[in-house]
């Protein structure tokens, strides 16, 4: 066997195989075998009949696919082998000649990674604190939520509960599609409807009619109202304000269900607050880091692995629709009404997150991270614990297999000595 390496761009190689006679030979048994054992041939047991006669009974073409899949797969193998590649996608083969057998595969392989002084890289810790006002706001959210309602008999303000009826119109008088509802709930000031319209409501009254224009955010989800200005009529159906109850002990009790002074409250709350910093500034400093790493390293990722991580991210969001119960063909042509290619816009993420995980098997290799069995034991552990009863079986089945959940599991712990090392 005689065997070719070409170095294409973008970590790419081209890898030419011939074959010599009697090695295609050998292949030709094989697959003369192979098919005279599945189908019949008069005057021979299966697995017995010669070259001539499996020919004549399936055709030259149908003899020649079946080599091909002996053939290939083998030579492939040990060209791989010789040429000590590491690959990471299927080849894209072309047949070269019949006579002799020779064919090319384009291939995929491990990009080369330059990274240069990546042990230098750091992200400072951020200095964390809760103030006074933050905590104000925590408990003034406490209070909203356990708040009693009566009708107001007063115009309209922010934080009042209210139901509208509400239509909007073009330039020109005519009703929109998509602009109406009846008896619509909302809390004035939360900012549920567009820009400017809940402002509009405030210093009504029950049974208030009013008419406005406003304009759609450039940036609005649907489409069609993008920067488009409408012209809304509104009636105030019903008006409730809200009664916050007084921050008292029996409040504080009602919340924690602990005795506990005020201050022992707010106490407790600043420590909420401040773990809840620590871990959205730990994830940030995270996201950080990878973000240093993808502008420092310098690869090569060959197009397939995009294209296969674009797939993975369409499949996925494929999945999430119809979980919601609707159309993936749809949402599609939606798409292709607003000249929306989901390719085209999922392809640059869809490179980011390849180059990611390019680096960090790198890195951990490079750093010599290892996750040892005690630590795959404890964290298989917890997964179990926190498992459904219904479900245990199922995610220990998973564990013992080692399967995708075993490997996300393992790649977390991993993950989280790499971070360890540049962070803490």
């Amino acid at each position: 066997m005689k065997t070719e390496l070409k170095i294409l761009p973008k970590s790419e190689v081209q890898l030419t195989v011939e074959l010599t006679a009697e090695e295609l030979a050998t292949y030709e048994t094989e697959a003369t075998k192979r098919i005279s054992q599945n189908v019949e041939i008069s005057g021979f047991r299966k697995g017995q009949a010669p070259k001539a006669f499996v020919l004549a009974q399936v055709g030259a073409e149908a003899f020649f696919r079946d080599l091909l899949n002996v053939a290939l797969p083998r030579s492939y193998f040990e060209a791989i082998k010789e040429h000590k590649l590491q690959v990471i996608s299927r080849p894209d083969v072309k047949v070269v000649s019949r006579s002799p057998f020779k064919y090319e595969a384009r291939i995929a392989v491990l990009p080369q990674i330059t990274f240069k002084d990546y042990e230098k890289i750091k992200v400072p810790k951020e200095k964390l604190t809760v103030t006074d006002a933050e905590i104000e706001e925590v408990v003034e959210e406490m209070r909203k939520y356990r708040a009693k309602y009566k009708p107001a008999e007063r115009a309209v303000k922010k934080g009042d509960r209210v139901e509208i009826d509400f239509q909007g119109f073009d330039d020109g008088g005519a009703t929109l599609e998509n602009t109406k509802s009846s008896s619509h709930p909302l809390f004035v000031g939360e900012g549920s409807l567009i820009p400017g319209f809940e402002e509009e409501l405030v210093g009504m009254k029950i049974g208030d009619k009013k008419k406005f224009p406003l304009k759609f955010p450039a940036d609005y989800h649907h489409e069609p109202f993008k920067g488009k200005s409408v012209h809304f009529e509104v009636t105030m159906k019903r008006a409730d304000e809200a009664i916050l109850p007084e921050l008292t002990q029996e409040f504080v009790e009602q919340v924690m269900g602990d005795k506990k002074t005020i201050a022992e409250f707010k106490d407790s709350l600043r420590g909420d607050f401040m773990k809840k910093k620590d871990v959205e500034s730990r994830r940030n400093r995270e996201n950080k880091l990878l973000e240093k790493f993808l502008k420092e390293a310098k690869m090569d990722v060959p197009p397939v692995l995009v294209e296969e991580e674009v797939d993975y991210m369409i499949h996925d969001l494929e999945r999430e629709i119809g979980n919601r119960g609707l159309k993936f063909e749809t949402y599609l042509e939606k798409l292709k009404k607003e000249g929306k290619d989901l390719k085209k816009e999922y392809t640059p993420e869809a490179e980011k997150r390849v180059k990611i995980r390019l680096l960090l098997n790198f890195l951990f290799k490079e750093i010599q991270i290892k996750v040892e069995d005690t630590e795959m034991q404890a964290a298989c552990k917890k997964v179990l614990e926190r498992a459904p009863v219904a479900e245990k079986d199922s995610v220990q089945k998973q564990i013992d297999s080692k399967g995708e959940l075993f490997n996300r599991l393992h790649n977390n712990l991993m993950l989280e000595k790499l971070f360890a090392k540049f962070l803490d």
